[in-house]
């Protein structure tokens, strides 16, 4: 009995030793393929320089984001209340899909004030932002054109 039990023990040993071996050959692969150094930089940067303009919520206590090219943003009529805030922007690429993360200085909510919101960004193109709160609603918003 036990040594059955030896060589069951073994045999799923094996599963997971090929199983990560397998992973870990697609993961060299992504990992190769991926741009390194400044062009990887130039890319990320020319994705972050996509959620810089004005993006209006599709629904009513959405508000609307202004995305300024300096990193600081304003957040115009959010919530039922529509109030007004304003801070720091940036976006984190540790994990997919990246992390909108957002540092409020200023509000008309004095508990809003130094609170970091980081929201999912499940959308973005030229037209379209849309990302995921902790509570996982999801926002989207419409790109203003000038």
């Amino acid at each position: 009995m036990v040594g059955v039990i030896h060589i069951a023990a073994m045999e799923v040993a094996m599963k997971t030793v090929f199983t990560t071996a397998a992973v870990l050959a697609g993961l060299s692969q992504v990992v190769l393929a991926a741009p390194v150094g400044k062009e990887r930089a130039r890319d990320l940067a020319a994705l972050e320089q996509k959620v810089i303009g004005t993006w209006e919520g599709q629904t009513g206590c959405a508000g609307t984001f202004i995305f300024h090219a300096d990193g600081t943003y304003d957040l115009k009529g959010y919530g039922p209340a529509t109030y007004d805030s304003a801070g720091t922007w940036g976006v984190r690429w540790d994990a997919l899909p990246p992390t909108l993360v957002l540092t409020c200085k200023t509000s008309e909510l004095s508990e809003e004030i130094g609170k970091t919101t980081e929201l999912k960004v499940t959308r973005l193109d030229d037209g379209n932002l849309a990302v995921k709160h902790a509570s996982q609603t999801v926002e989207r918003y419409t790109r203003l054109r000038k």
